[in-house]
């Protein structure tokens, strides 16, 4: 067992290096979302997929997804392109490791994007990661049990440097008809506030 999770993890880490550096080389504007970014901006967690946040014109969609299949990722350029365009967001591999594309359709979404700041990923490679107030936001559209121990986490970790002034203006932008996930995130910063104070 050991053996193969040491080639998801190497696998996991390629993947990442080979997309930022084809994201640079292509001046296309992403940001790392979900799980692993998560990991980086809050605690380490085990996850088996790299969730990207993605700003590239339709133009342009066909160019990159050749030079990624060029280095080793295994997509369907024609259903990636329909399924980007479409339903604004798609999936492929690199070996094991599931690639998820999201294109950034909402206000949140976008701010998300423009928010983003460089990290090292590795020696010689520089990622963009959401900021935990826009991995924050985002885990509040997908709302599964998963993506709210995640706001949790990510409160908890980033609670000395957190603008929730920010996450509730771009949160109410599309907060209409969730008054149930308002309320559940209203209570998450009421906690954060508690923890404070002790």
């Amino acid at each position: 067992m050991p053996a193969e999770h040491d080639l998801l993890e190497n696998e996991l880490i390629r993947a990442v290096e080979l997309l930022a550096d084809t994201f640079a080389a292509q001046a296309t504007r992403y940001a790392l979302v979900g799980g692993l970014a998560v990991a980086l901006r809050g605690r380490p967690r085990f996850t088996q997929d790299v969730d990207v946040l993605l700003d590239v014109p339709q133009l342009a969609l066909p160019r990159l997804l050749d030079e990624l299949a060029r280095i080793g990722f295994l997509l369907d350029r024609d259903k990636v392109i329909s399924e980007f365009v479409r339903d604004h967001m798609t999936a492929f591999r690199f070996g094991s490791v599931r690639i998820d594309w999201l294109k950034p359709v909402l206000p949140l979404y976008a701010r998300t994007l423009a928010d983003a700041s460089s990290l090292t990923w590795t020696e010689g490679h520089l990622i963009r990661v959401a900021t935990a107030e826009g991995l924050i936001l985002t885990k509040m559209v997908a709302f599964r049990p998963q993506d709210q121990a995640d706001v949790e986490t990510l409160l908890i970790a980033n609670r000395d440097d957190l603008d929730v002034g920010l996450i509730r203006q771009e949160w109410s932008g599309v907060a209409a008809g969730e008054e149930g996930r308002t309320a559940w995130l209203e209570n998450a910063l009421a906690c954060l506030v508690r923890l404070e104070e002790d």
